[in-house]
């Protein structure tokens, strides 16, 4: 009885009968909500770009940030951010190539991924996640932190909008629809359960047969030249890791740096730390960015930095809109690769 209005509604795409084929044969094994969405998505117009298009797409970001007093050998350095891949099955090699094609055109000098490797903690994918890794090269090096999917189980916000773990065996379709009519406030709190969760052995371990070094609420100075550069990473705030004091014990303040946070909630509690530029993700920006909708499904503590640049104080940061997706589904905020240059404030 679904098929066939959808079949014959004046909103199909020219590619609808081939893709419901398929999509019925895989009803069996994708729960029935999320494959109902996908119909949804292929037989009309409006579902066609934000389904299978834009999250494809691949925005090369150029940035030229300026740090007041920046040694000699640090002017025009290039760092590459990398920033939620969620690995998954539906993750494609033609756009992984994509990814690692135009990192090597920018060739940076230090490439940093800023959380989100996993899909949910999920660990499916293993080899294909460190083929990607190994893809990836810089003089200076490698360097990432964790996301709230890098765990060894998921975090999110709950009904009482406190961070909390995630039930894998809802479906993406169910998620999506609760969290739109979400309506309390992030608080900011982690529930007792996510207290207790542990590091993700196996990301841990597969990390270290990859160029990329784990910063977890630590800081690195990299040599170079005469100068040097301060690169913080910090542990994920859903999970009330992020530990600052810890942190910035090994910074150096004679050097500028750059400090790794996955979610930009922690933004405004970092001004009174040492650090340039603070690098993060988490938000897909927004990931579908219509009125009220971007809102709901990106909840956060302070929405304003949902992506792109902002200031506080002399501090800076930039939010990346990430590169893949929980959910294959993105409105006005593509996949993005940010390029960043450092230049000497005026």
């Amino acid at each position: 009885m679904l098929a066939r209005p959808l079949l014959f509604s004046p909103f199909c795409g020219p590619f609808t009968l081939p893709f419901l084929s398929v999509k019925l044969l895989l009803m069996k094994k994708f729960p029935l909500s999320d494959t109902l969405w996908d119909l949804w998505c292929i037989c009309t117009v409006v579902g066609i770009w934000p389904r299978f298009i834009e999250p494809k797409l691949l925005a090369k970001t150029p940035l030229r940030i300026a740090i007041p007093h920046l040694p000699e050998p640090l002017l025009h350095f290039k760092i590459l951010q990398l920033s939620d891949i969620h690995l998954n099955a539906a993750t494609s090699d033609r756009f992984l190539k994509k990814i690692t094609n135009a990192a090597a055109k920018f060739a940076p000098d230090l490439v940093v991924f800023t959380g989100d490797f996993l899909c949910y903690s999920e660990f499916g994918d293993k080899e294909r996640l460190k083929t990607f890794l190994n893809s990836f090269s810089a003089p200076y090096g490698c360097y990432a932190i964790l996301g709230n999917h890098d765990y060894a189980h998921p975090v999110s916000i709950n009904d009482k909008g406190d961070y909390d773990l995630v039930n894998k065996d809802t479906s993406q379709f169910k998620k999506g629809w609760n969290r739109l009519f979400f309506k309390g406030q992030v608080t900011g709190k982690t529930s007792p359960a996510v207290k207790k969760i542990g590091f993700h052995q196996e990301l841990n371990s597969l990390l270290k047969e990859t160029p990329f070094q784990l910063l977890h609420n630590q800081t690195v100075q990299i040599q170079v030249g005469s100068s040097a550069l301060n690169l913080t990473g910090l542990g994920d705030h859903s999970l009330g890791r992020s530990l600052p004091n810890t942190a910035f014990k090994g910074y150096n303040p004679k050097y500028p740096g750059i400090v790794l946070s996955h979610n930009p909630d922690t933004f405004p509690s970092l001004k009174n730390y040492p650090g340039d530029l603070v690098l993060s993700g988490h938000t897909h920006g927004g990931q579908i960015n219509l009125p009220w909708v971007w809102r709901r499904l990106s909840l956060m503590e302070y929405p304003e930095y949902k992506s792109g640049y902002h200031t506080l104080g002399t501090k800076q940061l930039y939010v990346s809109t990430g590169l893949g997706n929980i959910a294959p589904f993105r409105w006005f905020a593509p996949p993005e690769l940010v390029q960043i240059t450092l230049e000497r404030a005026s």
